[in-house]
Order: structure tokens, then C-alpha cells, then sequence
């Protein structure tokens, strides 16, 4: 059977040069209040990437400070697909408040690089993490479209997400692009490793 074809844009600079872009940019708290954890994540992406993984990256907050950053492990070291990196921060999450049976997740806010796929939404939405922002939303690629990957959830996820917010983050459209030149210097070299397990 043919191997599918999945296309994605060539990325426009590298992991230095964007590395460079994101020291160069100055955080602007009063204007997009979500820059701080945007840019956490972002350099989360580029470690992942560089590793050999997808590059998306995140953090957790707790009542609003930093208590955890990670990034995507789903191609490196070895091929553990569920460990996107919201599952990898979920983990850590879920470990940390594994004797507490009422952990008041909506006190906790994920953020991540990426839009996150549906497997990884329904984690969010098992979990109850109160908040999630998301740096980009890849409006061109093939599962996406007007509805975000959140709206297209089967509705039993919605109803079990409905205290929930999900959404883009308030950050720079300078960051959001960063974000998604990260992606798209792993994304081609990923969806390869994936297509030659078959």
C-alpha cells in the first residue's frame, strides 16, 4: 500500500535563527498578558525539536505561577506517541497530586506551543485542568478548518469540558508565528518516523 503524502510549509528560519527571535522580542505583560508562559513554551518546542521530537513544548501554572515547563517525548528518546508535551505536563501533574482526590484543578492553567490534537484534548478533559491556552492554532492544517480541534470534539468530551476554557492564548502575533515556525522545522521528519512504522 502507498505510503499517504501530508504536506506542510517549508519552515522560513531555523532553530537558532528563531531562537535568536524569541531572546530579541520583548515581553509586553500590559498588552498580550499571556507572553510570559507563551514564550516558556515556545523554548520548550525548540528543546523538543532538537531532540528529535515534535517540536511543541508547555507549561503549568498554579494560581497563576510557574510550577512546571516540559516538552513533546512522543519521537525521542523512543516512540512513545501519547507523550505529547500536555500529556508529558499532565503526567507530572497527575503524580504530583496522586494522594489529593480533590485537587481543585481549576486552579491550574496549561499552556502549550500548539493547538493540542484531540487525544490530547480528551486528557485535558478528563484531567478538569481549569484553563488551556494554546500559542497557535494551525487554521491550514488537514483536520483543522473554522471549528477548532476542541469544537470538533464528540460531544460527550464537550459536556465533560464544558467548565473548561480551551482557547488561543493572548500573545504577540510575533510569538504565535514563532510558534509555528518551530513546528514546522519537526513536523515533516515526525509524520516520516510515524509513516515508516507501518
Amino acid at each position: 500500500m502507498e505510503k499517504p503524502k501530508i504536506t506542510f510549509d517549508a519552515p522560513a528560519f531555523t532553530y537558532d535563527e528563531l531562537e535568536s527571535q524569541l531572546e530579541a522580542y520583548e515581553k509586553n505583560p500590559e498588552g498580550y498578558k499571556h507572553d510570559g508562559p507563551s514564550i516558556i513554551s515556545i523554548r520548550q518546542g525548540i528543546r523538543a525539536g532538537r531532540a528529535g521530537s515534535v517540536a511543541v513544548g508547555g507549561c503549568l501554572l498554579h494560581h497563576d505561577k510557574l510550577i512546571s515547563e516540559n516538552m513533546s517525548k512522543a519521537n525521542s528518546p523512543y516512540h512513545r506517541l501519547d507523550l505529547h508535551a500536555e500529556m508529558v505536563l499532565l503526567n507530572e501533574l497527575e503524580d504530583r497530586l496522586c494522594d489529593d482526590k480533590k485537587p481543585g484543578m481549576r486552579n491550574y492553567t496549561l499552556f502549550t506551543s500548539q493547538e493540542p490534537c484531540p487525544m490530547c484534548l480528551a486528557r485535558i478533559c478528563f484531567s478538569q485542568v481549569g484553563k488551556t491556552y494554546y500559542v497557535y492554532r494551525d487554521a491550514h492544517s488537514p483536520e483543522a478548518g473554522e471549528l477548532t480541534n476542541y469544537e470538533r470534539m464528540p460531544e460527550g468530551f464537550k459536556i465533560l469540558g464544558s467548565r473548561l476554557v480551551v482557547e488561543e492564548a493572548d500573545c504577540s502575533p510575533v510569538l504565535k508565528e514563532i510558534a509555528r515556525q518551530v513546528w514546522l522545522n519537526s513536523i515533516d521528519h515526525a509524520v516520516d518516523e510515524w509513516l515508516e512504522r507501518y
